[in-house]
């Protein structure tokens, strides 16, 4: 291990294993936690409906389920690597600081919020008489409410993020207005 001094992220909960920093704070975070509880069903969900494939049903609804088995394994890959991404904390370096992460994070989980109502609802209706095909299809709602939970948090910590920013732009840059002239003290200084 060692220690964090000038890297920029002093006020952080980072541990370094082998000069990787991991950010023990977002691990733990409630925002962390439900991008590993949605990747997870997600995975559980793909896996449900790549084993309830068979010929004679592929034959009628081959495209209903590489819609849903697409939709379930890109959520899984993309919620993994952006996981990764921020426990890594390659989001505060130099490189990509100018990227507005909160932002990408909910047009991405709008995106999958779509995809999954699409999947599930179509799945749950072309299910083919295969109880997994019915366990994608409830794995895929649990994976829906996931993301809207996840999304929830998100937009909470987005606008928390930009509220405070805008706060500490407006008390640093705005001038001071000097008090009217009767209210002046003569003899001291106004700023």
């Amino acid at each position: 291990m060692a220690d964090n001094a000038g890297d920029g992220m002093e006020g952080t909960d980072v541990l370094y294993i082998w000069k990787i920093p991991i950010d023990r704070a977002y691990v733990k975070s409630l925002v962390g936690v439900l991008k590993i509880v949605v990747a997870i069903i997600s995975l559980i969900a793909f896996i449900c409906c790549a084993s309830g494939r068979s010929i004679h049903c592929d034959h009628a609804y081959s495209s209903t389920y590489n819609f849903f088995e697409f939709v379930s394994i890109s959520c899984f890959l993309t919620i993994v690597a952006l996981w990764f991404f921020f426990v890594l904390t390659a989001d505060k370096r130099v490189f990509f600081k100018v990227v507005p992460w909160r932002l990408v994070e909910l047009i991405y989980l709008a995106v999958y919020a779509l995809f999954y109502l699409i999947g599930f609802i179509v799945i749950a209706a072309q299910a083919c008489g295969k109880d997994s095909n019915k366990a994608a299809a409830a794995f895929g709602f649990f994976a829906l409410a996931g993301i809207c939970a996840h999304g929830y948090f998100t937009f909470k910590e987005w606008r928390e993020g930009r509220t405070q920013a805008a706060t500490t732009t407006t008390n640093t840059s705005a001038p001071q207005p000097h008090p009217p002239a009767e209210l002046r003290i003569s003899g001291f200084p106004t700023y």
